[in-house]
């Protein structure tokens, strides 16, 4: 287990370099991960994150001696062949990590599955459970796992031409006909932030199947952990950091990025700019040279991802948890009602009770929040309070004496994602995943201004843990090609 706060912190003024071979702005995964692949070839990277600690989304705090994770409560990927696994394997680093099985839940109002770790028998679960649908359940997988496939390896065929403009709620619907059963297969639309019926095939097939197919992990000392094991291989590299520092602008000598210029007015200048940070804000407000028009107004014509309602408790000894199964809490009822709202729990000392002092627990909620909800609040603190209460009343159908139990009780809402992330309206997902928004439609590493990528889930190939690396790897890649510096 690596400790959470070792050696967390930003490089001594007097041994930063006046210019640097790049420099990435913001210390999300992406970013973290693209800064050590870069330093890991010898060149002079810097990175600079607003906040206090690195991981973006992929962070923790401690209350009261329980440890919550603010975000990120489980990865995928993380075996030895996926890109988790690879990217850990390449880099030299070492993390534990827990197996989730089962994987997930999905608690219905009238029924509950349980998802296993295993594809496999999560495809014969189905079938003894819908008898009548089991050759459409085979089907559907067998095409699921070559439209991954076909997407992983960033293939140009057949079966991604035949999905890249359908939803997946379109995809279920050419092999099963059963309504709880699309129901079921739609549960976890949560992960990407777009019900089915609005989400492109793509961007589900490549969040299910990496789940189903790869696994589901719980990194030892939470996300704050797996964060910090890659700024520490950074910082091992020769990277250096600037925490607590907030890029004011990117710095061009017309038509190229040239360095950044930080909120007090330091310039540091650079031969290449990575931007891991909100796409919008890159090129509207912090890009200052001449603008690829457009380039530019694709970006202003993008719609960003829903954002949440987090809930963070600390619970005492003697609460009974049992019935409280880490997955999504649907409301819906029927499959006209998919795209209902849901919640997600999780009980993360039920895996690691290291974070939590002893006997006690946490329980963390994710609340759905649609679209627009952010433009609407006039009275943030209000609204907080009224989350607050509600989602507590919600789990009260599964712990009913939960209320006598809470010590610690925090919370965060869009506008907290927000400050802390600089995403426009707390966008959990960067854009959404919907079918003009994802593949090629999707922003690209390279952009049209000279010597500026950009890295996270704003690019490709999408949202989630499992794709950022994918991003950051892929951005290092590019770079080192591009630049010869491998």
């Amino acid at each position: 287990m690596i400790p959470s706060d070792c050696r967390i912190q930003s490089t001594k003024k007097d041994a930063l370099y006046p210019r640097y071979d790049a420099i990435v702005i913001g210390a999300g995964i992406a970013g973290l991960v693209c800064g050590a692949f870069l330093a890991r070839c010898g060149k002079k990277v810097l990175i600079i994150e607003q906040h206090s600690i690195p991981g973006g989304y992929c962070t923790s705090f401690k209350r009261k001696g329980f440890h919550f994770d603010a975000a990120v409560h489980h990865i995928g990927g993380c075996g030895k062949w996926g890109i988790v696994g690879r990217c850990l394997k390449t880099l030299g680093i070492e993390l534990d990590f827990y197996p989730l099985d089962p994987m997930d839940h999905l608690i219905f109002p009238n029924f509950t599955i349980e998802i296993p770790a295993d594809l496999d028998q999560y495809v014969l679960r189905l079938q003894d459970r819908y008898p009548s649908e089991k050759d459409g359940i085979r089907h559907f997988f067998q095409e699921f796992i070559k439209l991954y496939r076909a997407t992983f390896n960033n293939e140009k065929s057949p079966v991604i031409d035949k999905y890249k403009n359908r939803t997946y709620s379109e995809m279920l619907d050419a092999f099963i006909k059963n309504d709880e059963l699309k129901m079921v297969l739609s549960g976890q639309w949560g992960y990407i932030g777009l019900p089915p019926t609005q989400a492109s095939a793509i961007g589900m097939c490549q969040m299910m199947i990496n789940y189903l197919k790869d696994g589901a992990f719980f990194p030892a000392g939470g996300s704050q952990g797996f964060a910090n094991a890659f700024f520490k291989k950074f910082i091992d590299f020769g990277g250096h950091s600037m925490l607590s520092s907030t890029a004011e602008k990117i710095l061009s000598n017309g038509k190229a990025a040239i360095g950044v210029k930080l909120q007090d007015g330091k310039e540091i200048h650079s031969k290449l700019v990575v931007s891991n940070i909100d796409a919008r804000k890159t090129f509207c407000e912090l890009w200052e040279g001449n603008r690829d028009t457009a380039f530019v107004q694709r970006i202003k014509e993008m719609r960003e991802s829903c954002s949440f309602f987090l809930l963070y408790l600390g619970v005492s000894e003697g609460a009974d948890l049992t019935k409280l199964h880490r997955g999504f809490y649907h409301t819906a009822t029927d499959a006209s009602r998919v795209n209902d709202g849901w919640m997600y729990v999780s009980v993360p000392t039920k895996i690691c009770s290291s974070l939590a002092p002893q006997n006690k627990q946490i329980i963390s909620v994710v609340v759905y929040l649609e679209k627009g909800k952010y433009k609407d609040i006039a009275d943030w603190k209000s609204f907080k309070e009224s989350m607050i209460v509600s989602t507590i009343n919600r789990l009260h159908e599964y712990v009913p004496d939960l209320e006598k139990y809470i010590e610690v009780k925090d919370a965060a809402t869009p506008k907290t994602l927000e400050r802390y992330t600089l995403n426009t309206h707390g966008a959990a997902y960067g854009w959404e995943v919907s079918v003009d928004q994802i593949g090629d439609n999707r922003l690209p590493h390279e952009t049209p201004t000279e010597n500026l990528y950009l890295a996270g889930h704003w690019t490709r190939p999408g949202p989630g843990i499992c794709a950022v690396v994918s991003s950051g790897w892929g951005v290092a890649n590019l770079i080192m090609e591009k630049e010869n510096w491998r």
